[in-house]
C-alpha cells in the first residue's frame, strides 16, 4: 500500500524507516533494513520525499509559476511500489508514505514513531543526492530514534580486511597488556569481523549507545565488541605524561570497559561480549573499526576519551570514511 501521508498516525509506531530514492546506495540501504527487520520482528516503513519546483517571474517581486508535479509523484509511487514488492517478498510487513518536503526534515518527522531510521550516504536527488549532505548528517543529529547510514559502496556479500593504524589497542578483556614496537608508525588493525563494534567514552555503562548495540547484537546472533579509547598523544612540550600517568589512564579506561561488558552480560547472557581499550585518536579507531566490522554504533556526543566528537564533528570524522552500515545514536544532553 502506497499512501500519501495526511495523518500523524501509522500502522507500526516501531516499525523500521528506510528512505528510498531509487538509487544504488538506497537499495543497498533497503536490503541492510529488511535483513534487521527480520532479525528484530519489525515492520518497515518505506518514505518517499519530494519538493515542488517552482519558476520566479523575473519581473514581479513576489510571483511563482507553480509547475505540475504529477509525472515527479508518479516516478516517486513508482520506486516505492517496487521497494515495496522487495520488503513483502522477504516476509516483512511494509507499508509506504510520500511526502511533500525537504527529505531530511521527512525523516525527522517520520522518526518519531519509528524503531530505527536507515538511509543510503548517497543517492540521486530526493534523500541522498548531496555526498554526506543533508539527510545523513541532520537525521542522525535530529532523529527521534537511532539511525543508521549505509555507505553507498558496502555489500554483505563484499569481502573486507584490517587497514593498518596508528591507533594501537593497549589492554583487552583478557587483562592483557598488548605489546607494540614503539619504531612503527602504524600496526596491523584488529579484525572485529561477525561483531557489533561500539564505541563508549566515560559514560561506560550509561551509554545509550552501547545498549542500542548490546540489542542489536543480541537479535543479530553476533558477539558485541566494545572499544574505548584513550590518547597519551603528545601535543605540545607543555605536558609531557610520565610512565605513571599513562599507567593511571590505560587502568581507568580499562576499568570502564569491563564495567560496561559486565553490565551487557549481565543483560545478555547469552551474548558474547569482548572490550578493547586503545591508545590514539578516537575518530581513527572508528573508521579502522569498520573495516571489519558488521555494525558501528556510535553516540551522537562524548565526554571523556570521545570528547570533541559532538554529532557534527562524528558524521565529518566517521560517516564520510566509514566502510560498514554505521548506527548514530543520540545522547541526550543531560547524560552525566
Amino acid at each position: 500500500m502506497v499512501r500519501e501521508q495526511q495523518v500523524p498516525e501509522v500502522a507500526d509506531p516501531q516499525a523500521i524507516i528506510v528512505g528510498v530514492d531509487g538509487s544504488k546506495a538506497s537499495r543497498h540501504a533497503l536490503r541492510f533494513a529488511i535483513n534487521e527487520a527480520q532479525a528484530l520482528e519489525r515492520s518497515i516503513r518505506l518514505v518517499g520525499a519530494y519538493t515542488i519546483p517552482s519558476v520566479a517571474a523575473a519581473t514581479i517581486d513576489v510571483s511563482y509559476v507553480p509547475i505540475d508535479d504529477s509525472s515527479i509523484r508518479a516516478a516517486v509511487t513508482a520506486t516505492l511500489k517496487e521497494a515495496a514488492a522487495e520488503v513483502k517478498a522477504a516476509g516483512v510487513p511494509v507499508e509506504a508514505v510520500i511526502e511533500i518536503g525537504d527529505a531530511a526534515g521527512v525523516l525527522v518527522e517520520e522518526s518519531k514513531q519509528a524503531s530505527l531510521a536507515v538511509v543510503g550516504s548517497r543517492g540521486k536527488g530526493g534523500f541522498a543526492g548531496r555526498l554526506l549532505g543533508t539527510v545523513s548528517s541532520a537525521l542522525p543529529a535530529h532523529s527521534h530514534c537511532p539511525t543508521i547510514v549505509v555507505p553507498v559502496g558496502w555489500t554483505a556479500e563484499a569481502e573486507r580486511a584490517a587497514k593498518h593504524s596508528s591507533s594501537r589497542a593497549v589492554r583487552n578483556q583478557r587483562g592483557d597488556l598488548v605489546e607494540f614496537d614503539e619504531s612503527l608508525e602504524s600496526v596491523p588493525g584488529l579484525d572485529f569481523a561477525g561483531s557489533v563494534v561500539v564505541g563508549i567514552d566515560s559514560l561506560g555503562k550509561s551509554s545509550p549507545a552501547l545498549w542500542e548495540a548490546a540489542l542489536l547484537a543480541e537479535h543479530r546472533g553476533t558477539p558485541l565488541h566494545i572499544v574505548g579509547v584513550v590518547t597519551t598523544t603528545v601535543v605540545g612540550p607543555e605536558w609531557l605524561p610520565s610512565t605513571h600517568d599513562v599507567q593511571r589512564f590505560f587502568d581507568e579506561g580499562s576499568g570502564t570497559l569491563e564495567v560496561a561488558a559486565s553490565a551487557v552480560a549481565q543483560k545478555y547472557p547469552q551474548l558474547t561480549v569482548e572490550w578493547t581499550l586503545f591508545d590514539g585518536q578516537p575518530a581513527e579507531v572508528l573508521v579502522r573499526a569498520s573495516d571489519t566490522a558488521d555494525v558501528l554504533v556510535i553516540g551522537s556526543r562524548g565526554r571523556g576519551g570521545f570528547a570533541g566528537l559532538l554529532l557534527g564533528s562524528t558524521s565529518q570524522s566517521v560517516l564520510p570514511y566509514a566502510q560498514c552500515p554505521t548506527m548514530v545514536v543520540r545522547v541526550p544532553r543531560d547524560s552525566r
